[in-house]
């Protein structure tokens, strides 16, 4: 009779934990302020033995470097922050009405560019990597997503439906010089520059289904690289140029992989019951961040370059996502 209790009140507390409801924001505000710099602190859950077979959770890793991804509170807006690889040093540097998602350190990591509704539309912004000096730089009616720096910082290549479908382009860091890389009835989506700086890396349902393409910065010389009954997504370049992460489901759950920049050697390197999403690389390639989506929540992890050693860096009753690795 006990044992019966007991597990009526533990499924009772686990609906009641489910039942949260995902708020709308819709109080944008008519002006952009400088988003002001807060230390933030975490709500750390009780932690794991192990999460999708990912190495225990210890209280203090020896990963270097810094990431900036997308958090938000309670179902509620997203915003950006900044934390050291091994999960300490949090700080949340932009806090709008909006969602601010999706951000990128430029090269030389003084400034971060992502993308946010907060004036009532999805445009690209960039900041300090402080969260001062924030600027608009599409100012435009369209919805423009995914920036992505060149490897001299000198341009930001994203897409967006501002031609009527979903397409490529490329303006200079400051907003100007926009030009259209790609023209097609299809939706290509996510570019990604190659580190030497002569490729953009992007995914295309123009075959199909969705796959990774390669093109020159004029738009000219399309590749296509992956060539599979399911989808291929997000390709992101190693340091070196000579392979391409990406997420897909073409094990019949979303996984992290890697292949040669050619689309040779296609290995898996992630193997969780979950979702994993948004693979980025380390400055000297050996270990890859990403996202994993679990227990209807979302963190941070970080494993080998060959999928080895995967640990969560953040294991938070909050939700992070898009996480990007400083160069």
């Amino acid at each position: 009779m006990r044992r019966i209790i007991f597990i009526f009140l533990l499924f009772t507390l686990t609906a009641c934990n489910l039942g949260v409801s995902e708020s709308v924001v819709t109080d944008i505000p008519p002006t952009i302020a400088a988003d002001a710099i807060t230390p933030f602190s975490i709500t750390q859950r009780p932690q794991p033995t192990s999460i999708f077979g990912a190495t225990d959770v210890p209280r203090e890793l020896d990963y270097t470097g810094q990431l900036v991804y997308s958090r938000r509170e309670d179902r509620t807006g997203w915003d950006i922050f900044t934390m050291f690889a091994n999960g300490t040093g949090i700080v949340n540097i932009t806090n709008s009405n909006g969602d601010d998602k999706r951000p990128k350190w430029s090269p030389d990591g003084t400034q971060i560019a992502f993308d946010s509704n907060r004036t009532g539309n999805q445009e690209i912004f960039v900041m300090s990597a402080d969260g001062s000096n924030l600027r608009n730089i599409t100012n435009n009616n369209a919805t423009d997503l995914r920036a992505n720096w060149s490897p001299d910082g000198s341009q930001i290549v994203f897409h967006s439906n501002r031609s009527g479908n979903w397409d490529l382009w490329l303006m200079n860091a400051d907003g100007s010089n926009l030009l259209r890389l790609t023209s097609h009835s299809d939706e290509d989506f996510v570019p990604s520059f190659s580190p030497d700086g002569t490729r953009i890396a992007f995914h295309s349902n123009r075959s199909g289904n969705y796959e990774i393409y390669t093109i020159n910065l004029d738009g000219s010389n399309l590749t296509r690289i992956t060539d599979h009954p399911d989808d291929d997504f997000a390709p992101e370049w190693s340091p070196d140029s000579s392979r391409i992460a990406f997420h897909s489901d073409r094990d019949n759950n979303w996984e992290i992989y890697s292949m040669a920049s050619n689309g040779s050697d296609v290995i898996r390197l992630s193997n969780h019951p979950g979702a994993d999403y948004s693979p980025s690389w380390s400055p000297d390639g050996s270990l890859i961040v990403y996202h994993a989506v679990h227990d209807t929540d979302r963190d941070l992890f970080i494993m080998n370059a060959d999928g080895t050693g995967s640990t969560a860096v953040t294991y938070t009753l909050q939700e992070e996502q898009t996480p990007h690795w400083k160069p």
